[in-house]
């Protein structure tokens, strides 16, 4: 059975150095000494015997028995002929930090779990510390796109604060969020094409957003996809204008009748295949009612039976007659969202060629949102761009 002496020397068993003592007080001290008489460079990693300085230094390291644990030993400032000048590397202190790399990465891999208050009081550091560690290990992890050569993207926008203060979230369609920008301009979405290449770029044959115009002219200038519009996104603009048609019938309607419709808007945006047999009652009552709204409401059910579809050549075809009952139903509601949907046309034919939405959006969006309230929000954008990368990709 190994001594405890033994087990520290293993565990402290750190390149270039010994284990000598240890001491237990407020804090653990790991007491450690040099072996060799060189120090390496950290730019071209040679050994170098010219020692300009001997420096002691104090490195935290993981806890010990709830305890502070503390390294002290001592370290040289070399210098590497036309090269470099300064502290010698040693691979097991994070560069320009005072922490072991091992500290630093359970730090991280608490701050991934809970919040930075609580992992800097399990660590028994600061809470800006704790981010600044947290920070850096993200900012190696997440530095650039060169890995990274998506084909399908879908392209989304969140609030991160009040005042419409929006971040784009690019995702791979077939892997999660690969990058995060400030804004929603044409130019946001711009710096995410120039990150990735133009030669990557040119490789998107999809790419699914909602009708924003800043960003599909962002895309066909960097891309050669096919824009397909995220059938969610027609839906809710559908719902709209059915939800628009009963504010004006509601107004206009008789006390009695009122009455009556009051309540029932979820019965009106619901899909009929999805209300059971009491609410199917109560739906038809208000139909029975109200012709307008009835006609409405079997516009709105028809358009989305539509995107059911898989066959592309009848659902335009079905699309087709479905604009025909608009033009002849001449509500007005409808008519605008008519020419919304025909000035995008392009867009909602390619979802029928490629049947791909940005529903997986909303799950990362939620996901985002509750990253958001455990903070507290996020003053550093910078920083919570990251904890979406780290949590979505």
């Amino acid at each position: 059975m190994k001594t405890g002496k033994e087990v520290l020397r293993e565990l402290y068993n750190f390149e270039g150095f010994s284990f000598i003592e240890i001491c237990k007080e407020i804090a653990v001290l790991i007491y450690m000494k040099k072996k060799g008489k060189t120090g390496i460079c950290p730019v071209c990693n040679k050994k170098r015997r010219k020692v300009i300085e001997i420096r002691e230094r104090t490195i935290r390291d993981e806890n010990v028995c709830k305890k502070k644990c503390f390294i002290l030993l001592k370290t040289y400032r070399i210098s590497c002929k036309g090269c470099y000048r300064g502290m010698e590397k040693l691979d097991f202190i994070l560069p320009g930090e005072r922490f072991t790399g091992r500290f630093a990465k359970h730090i991280y891999e608490l701050c991934e779990k809970m919040t930075l208050k609580d992992a800097a009081k399990e660590c028994m550091i600061n809470w800006r510390t704790a981010k600044r560690i947290d920070k850096k290990k993200l900012k190696e992890k997440f530095k650039d796109l060169k890995g990274i050569a998506p084909t399908r993207i879908g392209i989304d926008e969140i609030a991160h604060e009040k005042g419409h203060k929006y971040l784009t979230i690019a995702r791979d369609l077939d892997e999660g969020v690969i990058w995060v920008g400030k804004g929603r301009k044409k130019e946001t979405l711009d710096e995410f094409f120039k990150e990735l290449g133009k030669r990557k770029s040119k490789k998107i044959s999809v790419a699914v957003v909602d009708m924003w115009d800043p960003y599909i002219k962002s895309i066909k200038e960097n891309t050669n996809a096919d824009i397909v519009f995220d059938r969610f996104h027609i839906s809710k603009k559908i719902n709209e204008a059915v939800d628009m048609i009963r504010k004006r019938e509601f107004a206009k309607a008789n006390k009695e009748e009122r009455i009556n419709m009051k309540h029932k808007r979820f019965l009106i945006l619901y899909r009929n295949k999805n209300l059971n047999k009491e609410q199917e009652k109560n739906l038809n009552e208000l139909m029975d009612q109200n012709k307008t709204l009835y006609e409405a409401y079997l516009l709105k059910e028809q358009a989305l039976n539509i995107f059911d579809r898989k066959q592309k050549n009848i659902a335009l075809r079905k699309l087709e007659n479905w604009k025909k009952n608009v033009y002849e139903s001449k509500i007005e509601e409808f008519a605008k969202l008519l020419k919304t949907l025909e000035h995008y046309w392009y867009g909602i034919e390619n979802y029928f060629t490629h049947h791909v939405t940005n529903g997986a959006s909303e799950g990362y969006n939620n996901k985002i949102n509750i990253i958001k309230r455990r903070a507290y929000g996020f003053k550093d954008i910078e920083y919570f761009k990251l904890k979406i990368l780290q949590s979505c990709s």
